[in-house]
C-alpha cells in the first residue's frame, strides 16, 4: 500500500466510479437550505461566466483492503453531490455505505436504485427536505440541460487518498489545532499598506479605516475614537467629511498617535510580526443596541463591490476576466489584476465612503425573535451625537435614516434583498452603491431615494414578465416553478396602493380591501404555497379547478417552508381560519385569506384574484410612481 499522499482531480461522474464508507467518528448530514442554495447557484453563475471546472471542495479517504474509500473529511460534499445525482437522474452508481446508521444507507440505496423512499423515516427527514431543496432551486434555471451536463462534468473535488497506515485521530487533532490560513482580504489589506510604508503616520490611519470598515455586524461610526469620528464624520457624526479632492488632506491631517492598531504591510504579516491588539474605543458613551444586527453580505463581498464600483473599467479587454465578478473566491484574483491602478490612500477613501453609505442607506436585519421565517426586523438608521446635559456627556446614538417615508423606504430596500437573497452576484448593491459614487455629499433626499427604488424595482419586475403571460398552464414558469421575486414585487406594489391611499377603479372584490390590509414586513418566504390545495383538486376534480387555475399566480404566495409543512393539504377556509391579523401576513396573502373568508375559495375565486394580481402587474409603473388608475 502506498506511503504517500495521492491527490486526483474527479468530476461527479468519476467521483462515483468507486465505493465510499463513512466510518462511526462522522456526523451525519448536515447542510441546510441556504448552503444548498448558495452551491447550486454558484454553480450556475460558473456556467454563466464560463469556468472549465467548478470545484466544489476536498475529499480526504483512506483506501480500505477491499478498495473502497474510507472518508475521513468531505463527508458533506460527497453526499450533497449524491442527492445532486438523484435529483438531476444521472446514470451513476452512487455507492456511500455507513459503518452505522443502517436507515441513512437505506436511504441512499433507494435513491440510488431510483425509488423516492422521501419521508418514510423521520430519522432521514433532513435528507429528503434537502432534495426538495435542491428541487425547487433547480426549477428557477433556465437552460436545465445545460446545467445537468455541467454538474456531471464540470463539478469537481479533489480526492486525496491517504496512506492506510494514517493515525485518523492525529490527523484531526492536528487539522483542530493548526493556525489559521491567512485570508485573500488580509493579504488585500497589507499589499495596500506595503504602498503606504513611507509614510506611517498615514498607514495607521488607513489601517483603522480597513479594521472599521470590516467589521459588517457593527457601525462603522463605533469602531473609531472620538476625535477620529469627529475628523472622518463630522461635529455630530452624522455627515462625511471627505470627498474627492480633500481625501488625502484630511487623511494626513488626522493625529494617529491615539490609534493602538499597528498597520502591517504584506512582508511584516509574512513575517510573522503581529499587530497590536485594536482597542480604539471612544470616551464617549455607546449606547448599546438593543437587537442582533446583521449584514446582508460579509467584508470580502463588500470589497468586491468596492473595487467593481470603482475599478471595473480597469480590466476591460483583459483575457481571463472582462468584468470584475461579485463573489469573493476572485477577489485577491481581481485585485492583482487591478493592483498596479489602485492609489492606495484613495481606495481606503473609497472603502470607508461606500461602507458608510452602505450603512445608512442599505438594511440591517435585526432579529428579535429565534424564529427563522417570522423574527426578522428590517432597520435603516444613520448615526447622531446625542448630549446628556445633565452629566455633561455626549453619546452615540442611531436614528432613523429618514423621516416621513423611513417605512415605505425599509419596505422597498428589503423586498429587493429578499428578492435577490443571495451573498454572492448582488448586482442591486451596484446600483445603489452607484447613485453616490459621484457625488460630494452623502445625503440623498428620501423622494429621490425611495424614487431610485421605485424604478428598480419596476424594471426588475418587467424582466419577469413571463410569470404574468400565461394563459394556459405552463409547468416551467407557473407553481412552484414561479419566480420567488416575481411574487415579492406583487406584495410591495400592493402596499403601495395601500400606503399612497390610491383611487383604483375597477370590478373586483380585491380593490375593496386593500385599505383594511394589516403592516407587514418582509421576510425570506421561500416556498410557494397552493392555497387551493394540489391534493384537493384530485380528489374533487368536479370543482372545476384545473391545472392552470391551480398553479396560476391566483391560487400562490409565498410562505416560510415549516409553514407550508403545517398547512399541508388544509382546505382553504381551515387555512385562512388558522392565522389572525396580528400575524406577519404580506399583502396578497391577507387579501386571499380575506377573500376566502367572506367568499369561499374556489375556482371563481381564482379566476377573479388571478385578473387583480395581473392588474397590479399591468399597472406598476403608474402605481410605484404614486399615480391613480382611471
Amino acid at each position: 500500500m502506498s506511503k504517500q499522499n495521492t491527490v486526483e482531480i474527479l468530476n461527479v461522474e468519476q467521483i462515483f466510479n468507486s465505493r465510499y464508507v463513512v466510518p462511526l467518528y462522522q456526523r451525519n448530514f448536515a447542510w441546510g437550505e441556504e448552503q444548498i442554495c448558495q452551491l447550486l447557484q454558484d454553480i450556475n453563475e460558473s456556467i454563466k461566466v464560463k469556468d472549465q471546472q467548478y470545484f466544489i471542495g476536498s475529499l480526504v479517504t483512506i483506501r480500505r483492503q477491499d478498495d473502497s474509500f474510507e472518508v475521513i473529511d468531505g463527508q458533506q460534499r460527497l453526499t450533497i453531490l449524491a442527492l445532486l445525482s438523484y435529483v438531476l437522474q444521472f446514470k451513476v452508481k452512487t455507492e456511500i455505505h455507513y459503518d452505522s446508521r443502517p436507515e441513512v444507507e437505506r436511504f441512499l440505496h433507494s435513491l440510488a436504485s431510483g425509488v423516492d423512499a422521501s419521508g418514510s423515516d423521520p430519522s432521514t427527514s433532513h435528507f429528503s427536505d434537502a432534495i426538495g431543496t435542491i428541487k425547487e432551486e433547480i426549477s428557477k434555471i433556465e437552460n436545465k440541460d445545460t446545467f445537468r451536463d455541467y454538474v456531471l462534468n464540470n463539478v469537481c473535488l479533489v480526492r486525496e487518498i491517504m496512506p492506510g497506515d494514517t493515525d485518523v485521530a492525529a490527523y484531526f487533532e492536528i487539522m483542530n489545532n493548526r493556525g489559521e490560513q491567512l485570508q485573500e482580504h488580509e493579504i488585500v489589506k497589507g499589499i495596500l499598506l506595503g504602498k503606504l510604508k513611507d509614510n506611517p503616520k498615514l498607514s495607521k490611519v488607513c489601517a483603522s479605516i480597513w479594521d472599521a470598515c470590516s467589521q459588517m455586524d457593527e457601525r462603522v461610526q463605533k469602531s473609531f475614537d472620538t476625535n477620529i469620528r469627529k475628523a472622518l464624520f463630522g461635529e455630530d457624526y452624522d455627515s462625511f467629511t471627505l470627498n474627492d479632492s480633500n481625501f488625502k488632506e484630511y487623511l494626513l491631517s488626522i493625529d494617529s498617535d491615539e490609534i493602538i492598531t499597528e498597520g502591517l504591510n504584506l512582508d511584516e504579516i509574512l513575517n510573522g510580526k503581529a499587530p497590536e491588539k485594536s482597542n480604539n474605543k471612544s470616551e464617549e458613551e455607546d449606547i448599546p443596541e438593543a437587537d442582533r444586527e446583521e449584514s446582508i453580505i460579509d467584508f470580502p463581498n463588500f470589497l468586491m463591490h468596492v473595487m467593481k464600483l470603482y475599478y471595473n473599467d480597469k480590466i476591460k479587454g483583459n483575457k481571463e476576466i472582462d468584468e470584475i465578478r461579485l463573489h469573493d473566491k476572485y477577489l485577491l484574483k481581481t485585485f492583482r489584476l487591478i493592483e498596479a491602478d489602485i492609489d492606495a490612500t484613495e481606495f481606503f477613501y473609497r472603502l470607508l465612503k461606500c461602507r458608510t453609505v452602505f450603512d445608512r442607506y442599505i438594511v440591517k436585519a435585526n432579529f428579535v425573535s429565534d424564529n427563522d421565517e417570522e423574527g426578522r426586523e428590517w432597520s435603516l438608521l444613520k448615526p447622531n451625537k446625542y448630549t446628556d446635559t445633565r452629566r455633561n456627556r455626549s453619546q452615540l446614538k442611531f436614528r432613523n435614516t429618514f423621516e416621513k417615508k423611513q417605512d415605505m423606504i425599509i419596505k422597498a430596500v428589503s423586498c429587493i434583498q429578499v428578492c435577490h437573497p443571495s451573498k454572492y452576484y448582488k448586482n442591486y448593491l451596484q446600483t445603489l452603491l452607484g447613485w453616490f459614487k459621484d457625488r460630494n455629499s452623502i445625503d440623498i433626499s428620501e423622494d429621490e431615494y425611495l424614487a431610485g427604488l421605485n424604478h428598480f424595482i419596476y424594471d426588475d419586475l418587467k424582466n419577469l414578465s413571463k410569470y404574468f403571460e400565461p394563459e394556459g398552464y405552463k409547468p416551467d414558469c407557473q407553481g412552484t416553478s414561479t419566480s420567488h421575486a416575481a411574487l415579492d414585487y406583487i406584495d410591495y406594489i400592493i402596499w403601495n396602493i395601500k400606503a399612497r391611499n390610491l383611487t383604483i377603479n375597477g370590478e373586483e372584490q380585491e380593490w375593496s380591501m386593500i385599505s383594511g390590509l394589516k403592516d407587514f414586513r418582509f421576510q425570506y418566504w421561500n416556498s410557494v404555497e397552493h392555497h387551493y390545495p394540489q391534493k384537493r383538486k384530485e380528489e374533487l376534480a368536479q370543482e372545476g379547478v384545473d391545472d392552470f387555475l391551480l398553479n396560476c399566480l391566483g391560487n400562490i404566495f409565498l410562505i416560510g417552508k415549516s409553514t407550508n409543512s403545517r398547512l399541508s393539504d388544509k382546505n382553504p377556509e381551515d387555512k385562512a381560519a388558522l392565522y389572525n391579523s396580528n400575524l406577519n401576513l404580506a399583502p396578497n396573502r391577507q387579501l386571499v385569506y380575506n377573500i376566502t373568508r367572506r367568499y369561499g375559495w374556489g375556482k371563481e375565486q381564482i379566476a377573479t384574484h388571478l385578473n387583480f394580481v395581473k392588474e397590479v402587474f399591468n399597472n406598476a409603473g403608474l402605481i410605484l410612481s404614486g399615480s391613480s388608475k382611471d
